[in-house]
């Protein structure tokens, strides 16, 4: 690879982090190209960008950037995932490991802090973000709605005993 090459593949990375907000480095081996084409097809549609970097470049780009705390995480073939919906991406990341467990291996992921693969496998077992937002906005709502109802509850009930007095003296 010559320098103009591995310039652009360092400036490349080094917009995608400005584009991505958080990372995972991966170690793969024995993954033949298929399947390695298998995966990217897989996270596309998470809006995430996989691919492999040389370590040297990426240890290059990733100074000033929120991903030079994962340095030291880069040894060996690895491949960086990168992208701003975590728990989405690292859900279709870890049914692939688990249909290919000797091949994958996080190594460590990168969220507002660093995160290990434990942390990350907990990110991939949450509901979506849309999910999520619903059902915080359903218990915001719900503490007004039973605060309504509380002060409608006295009209109700004075509603409730007027309509039995009145159906007693037809009676």
């Amino acid at each position: 690879m010559n320098r103009t090459k591995k310039e652009q593949e360092i400036n490349f990375l080094k917009d995608s982090l400005k584009n991505y907000t958080s990372i995972i480095i991966a170690s793969y081996s024995g993954l033949n190209v298929e399947k390695f084409s298998q995966l990217r097809k897989d996270i596309k549609p998470a809006g995430s960008l996989l691919r492999v970097f040389k370590n040297t470049l990426s240890l290059i780009a990733f100074k000033d950037t929120y991903a030079g705390v994962l340095s030291d995480y880069l040894e060996g073939p690895n491949f960086l995932l990168l992208t701003n919906d975590l728990s989405k991406s690292a859900k279709v990341l870890l049914k692939f490991i688990k249909d290919n467990p000797d091949n994958i291996e996080i190594k460590a992921g990168y969220y507002k802090d660093i995160l290990d693969k434990n942390q990350i496998a907990i990110l991939a077992a949450l509901p979506p973000k849309e999910i999520l937002i619903g059902k915080f906005i359903s218990i915001l709502k719900s503490p007004a709605g039973r605060f309504v109802f509380a002060l409608k509850y006295p009209q109700i009930r004075l509603l409730q005993v007027l309509k039995a007095i009145k159906m007693k003296k037809s009676a």
